[in-house]
């Protein structure tokens, strides 16, 4: 299994079961969707979630991060 994907597999496993059908609604939806609604969608999953932890300062380091890319 390549390293990304499984990353995903492992976070997807860490999600309560509702989370995980909103995640499966969403990825329907960028699969099956138009290009503007895959667009959408990979905008919204990138804004600030106000509470959200989005940034953790783990030090330095000279990888980026696979999920979020930062």
């Amino acid at each position: 299994m390549d390293r990304r994907v499984a990353a995903v597999v492992q976070g997807f496993a860490a999600l309560t079961p509702t989370q995980r059908n909103e995640c499966v609604t969403l990825l329907s939806d960028y699969i099956n969707g138009t290009q503007i609604t895959k667009e959408r969608i990979v905008r919204e999953s990138g804004r600030d979630w106000g509470g959200a932890i989005t940034k953790v300062d783990l030090g330095p380091t000279s990888q980026v991060c696979p999920c979020c890319g930062r």
